[in-house]
């Protein structure tokens, strides 16, 4: 299919061509036509088709090719007719250059190719004003040919991207629950693995040497009593962790953080919530670190204060879209005042403070976390600035030299040289009509032509502005005719072939400025304003002089409406192309959308039901053997102590198993064989 795509148009091409000469002549009987011309034909034929064919791989060869045999078939003796069609593949070639190359790359194609297709008019035309309207004409397609390439371009690119996103997305999505099981394995083993396995150790010792040393036995019920609470604790606060849902993360933050301290209490910690009320239910980034540092900060007042009353204050600001996050303990460990100073100090240095400090520091805010200005706990604070408002960037850099210079960069950021080909182009057309109606008016028709083409540098920008500026601008030769300044002819070429910028107005209102509900209104301002710009031509050429009559202001009026139904139906469908592009491109954009939205939910919603399948697990399995540790610790069973440290053992090997095997790859003879090897180790120590 792709060869296909790569030889259709230019043996399309050449069989049009050679259908036009020599088959026409040939039909006709015509004795110019022998048989050296018809195989100088069919090789240039040839030529050009193979080079046309290589313009998606190498549009720069397929360029300087095709614009090769053009010039080679000048010395030939054929007609103009023989290559007449043939001059379409310079176009095909510098569009396939626009759309595929660099900037830079068609910078230097482009005049290129001009220059040649000027000299060969030199050589083909006899006048020497024919061939520099040829040349002229050559420069306006080129340009035009070049802005719609690069506009291809960036569309092209824009669909990359976007295929990569969803490619990259995809295959999140497809790690998701991998890596998921992969972390979860991971806290299970440094959470609570150690423990149990510390408790098993310590009472297989004390079993063995009870009888020698008695006092092993009372420390070993003590130590697999506080062991047993830690590990409970720490699974605990690891199921309440897994049963936060990513899935939430485009909830209200105040929602989120209302569930999110809901599971904190129930760990033992006394949190008490303020949110401000939002105007508008804070989401995205700020919002996702203003959650994560709360659940960062209610897990190290857990760890250090357990049981302290912890106060959540989160203020959003609407005006400027900041965030406030404050949450303050009173340093109560346990139900008693005065937690854990010297580890809190420690803490400040380390890895959840510093994780906190860089989820507010890479939204440009800051984060201060210490001991409270009375010394009774520990608080953290953060403000998460939203984006900028114009205000603020208008006055975060003061003068007005620097103030202009950014004003001229804005104007000038993101135009490309499909932007000023087609400029360049518009204000073209009517200064070649002035040169093949008055040569000696070109340079003054040269104003107004460029003061009306401008605009169009920002029609996807501000679609509505550039119309208007392009309507005002319509006036300059009426004006220029009123004053005594253009000609009547020039002036009548400035509006008619200035008429082209109109229409891309039009069209860029249809394609860039809303919905085709809303722009529909701009077929007939673009009319009404065509027209008057021709009557206000006509007026300034001495028809003013018809007001003076009975009837002269009814005749500029119906002047009006007939030039108005006149021009309103090439507006229509420059709006209706313009309309059917944007569609077109909302359309695709919307897919794009879907697909990744769709991809990314499905990746959090397979990531949560990880979590919630290994959070069942743990509450029906581990859990309920780390609780029987401590009563039977607290029941003076140093035996029961053993058995339940090694079911829960047991228990979080074959977790811990099931998610192995199925991350590794191999993984499931893998994770077989170190599960036979923990079950046959002396002490069933997991390592």
């Amino acid at each position: 299919m792709e060869r296909i795509r790569h030889w259709l148009l230019p043996v399309l091409l050449t069989a049009l061509q050679l259908a036009y000469w020599p088959g026409r002549a040939l039909r006709e009987d015509d004795p110019a036509v022998g048989a050296v011309q018809a195989a100088a034909a069919l090789a240039a034929a040839t030529a050009l088709t193979a080079g046309l064919a290589v313009r998606r791989r190498r549009p720069v060869a397929a360029a300087l090719t095709v614009e090769a045999v053009l010039l080679a078939c000048l010395p030939l003796p054929l007609p103009q007719d023989a290559t007449l069609v043939h001059a379409l593949g310079v176009l095909i070639a510098l569009y396939s250059v626009a759309v595929r190359c660099p900037g830079r790359t068609v910078a230097v194609v482009g005049p290129v190719l001009a220059l040649c297709e000027a000299g060969r008019s030199v050589l083909v035309l006899d006048s020497g004003t024919e061939a520099t309207g040829e040349a002229v004409v050559n420069c306006v397609l080129f340009l035009t040919v070049v802005g719609l390439g690069r506009s291809r371009r960036r569309w092209l690119a824009g669909r990359r991207s976007a295929a990569r996103e969803l490619a990259r997305a995809e295959s999140e999505r497809a790690r998701a629950a991998l890596t998921e099981r992969e972390r979860l394995a991971r806290e299970l083993h440094d959470v609570s693995a150690h423990h149990l396995t510390s408790v098993v150790v310590t009472a297989d010792a004390a079993l063995r040497l009870g009888d020698r040393k008695p006092e092993l036995t009372a420390q070993a019920l003590e130590f697999a009593a506080d062991t047993g609470r830690e590990t409970t604790a720490a699974l605990h606060r690891l199921v309440a962790l897994m049963r936060t849902s990513a899935a939430d993360e485009e909830s209200p933050l105040g929602e989120r953080v209302a569930e999110l301290s809901a599971g904190f209490a129930r760990l033992g910690l006394r949190p008490g919530v303020h949110v401000a009320p939002e105007a508008t239910p804070l989401t995205g980034p700020t919002a996702e670190a203003a959650f994560a540092i709360v659940r960062e900060a209610l897990t190290n007042a857990l760890r250090y204060a357990p049981g302290s009353t912890v106060r959540i204050h989160v203020l959003s600001k609407a005006a400027d879209g900041t965030v406030d996050v404050t949450v303050e303990d009173d340093g109560a460990a346990g139900g008693v005042p005065g937690g854990a100073p010297a580890a809190r100090q420690r803490l400040g240095g380390g890895r959840g403070t510093a994780g906190m400090r860089e989820r507010a520091t890479a939204l440009g805010g800051t984060l201060a976390a210490g001991p409270r200005p009375d010394g009774a706990g520990w608080a953290v604070h953060a403000h998460l600035p939203g984006a900028p408002g114009p205000l603020h960037r208008q006055t975060a850099h003061p003068g007005a030299g620097p103030l202009r210079q950014r004003a001229l960069h804005r104007a000038l950021h993101g135009l490309d040289l499909s932007d000023g080909a087609v400029a360049l182009a518009v204000a073209t057309l009517p200064v070649f009509a002035v040169v093949v109606e008055e040569p000696t008016a070109a340079a003054l028709a040269c104003g107004p032509a460029v003061a009306h083409a401008l605009p169009l540098l920002w029609r996807r920008r501000a679609p509505w502005a550039v119309l208007c500026a392009v309507l005002a601008t319509a006036w300059l030769a009426p004006l220029g005719l009123a004053f005594g300044v253009l000609s009547p002819d020039v002036a009548l070429c400035l509006v008619v072939a200035g008429a082209v910028a109109e229409c891309v107005a039009v069209y860029a209102v249809g394609a860039f400025a809303g919905p085709a509900g809303v722009t529909w209104p701009v077929m007939g301002a673009a009319a009404a304003g065509l027209a008057l710009s021709c009557l206000a031509l006509a007026a300034a050429d001495g028809m003013a002089q018809l007001a003076q009559d009975g009837g002269g202001v009814g005749l500029l009026l119906f002047l009006a409406a007939v030039l108005g139904a006149a021009f309103l139906p090439p507006m229509a469908a420059f709006w209706g192309l313009g309309a059917a592009v944007r569609s077109r491109r909302e359309r695709v954009r919307a897919w794009e959308d879907h697909a990744l939205t769709a991809t990314v939910w499905s990746a959090v919603a397979e990531a949560h039901e990880e979590r919630r399948r290994i959070a069942v697990e743990l509450r029906g399995q581990v859990l309920r053997h780390a609780d029987a540790v401590v009563a039977r610790a607290e029941a003076g069973d140093l035996s029961g102590v053993a058995a339940e440290a090694r079911a829960g053992l047991a228990a979080m090997r074959e977790l811990l198993a099931a998610l192995r095997e199925v991350t590794a790859p191999g993984g499931t003879e893998a994770a077989r064989a170190a599960t036979t090897e923990r079950k046959t180790s002396p002490q069933g120590a997991l390592t």
